[in-house]
């Protein structure tokens, strides 16, 4: 018969020390005036800095539509956004190939584009922008590119599977005006498909 040891007085001692352990923690992270110990030869409190609060997923981004027609099936919903997923993910094979890179690679989403696609929004005006200033220059936008294509590529790639994992299938990117001249100028010169 398996039966658990009493409580020792060990097992109480470990307890209550986890438990001071804990409360110290508490303590610690509740008060950011707290002590400091300092080599200095002086006492003085140091005030830690306040921390940042955490950002959303995607920034700068208008509010996400509701799918207008919601008493489409479930099924049918998923089946249209596998479409347009699998669509999407050929034409970034083809671009890849056309820029002579590995389409596999190419195509992979990595943990550093996920975090990246945060700043994306505005990093693509900015491309925008400095592509169209090149041009009135008459200068090689390609030169004052912070982005690369397959940057640009697959920051809106992750964004669209953001919004797809809602189900919203048409969205901001479809619609919005300034968001569809900014990748105008930019596909006008080579910079996306």
């Amino acid at each position: 018969k398996n039966t658990p040891p009493p409580n020792t007085s060990k097992d109480k001692k470990a307890d209550k020390q986890d438990e001071l352990t804990q409360d110290l923690f508490d303590y610690v992270a509740g008060d950011t005036c707290a002590p400091v110990a300092s080599t200095s030869g002086t006492s003085e409190t140091i005030k830690l800095p306040d921390l940042p609060k955490p950002i959303n997923k995607v920034v700068n981004m208008p509010s996400k539509e509701t799918p207008t027609n919601s008493s489409k099936p479930i099924n049918q919903v998923l089946s249209a956004i596998l479409l347009s997923r699998t669509q999407r993910e050929e034409h970034l094979k083809k671009r890849a190939v056309e820029l002579g890179e590995d389409p596999d690679v190419f195509v992979t989403i990595t943990e550093k584009d996920r975090l990246d696609s945060i700043r994306f929004w505005d990093m693509m005006e900015t491309d925008s922008r400095m592509c169209a200033w090149a041009i009135e220059l008459e200068d090689d936008p390609k030169e004052h590119m912070n982005m690369t294509i397959r940057e640009r590529l697959i920051g809106e790639e992750i964004i669209r599977r953001s919004l797809e994992e809602d189900g919203i299938i048409s969205s901001w990117l479809d619609t919005d005006e300034e968001w569809q001249k900014n990748v105008s100028i930019l596909q006008k010169n080579g910079m996306l498909w």
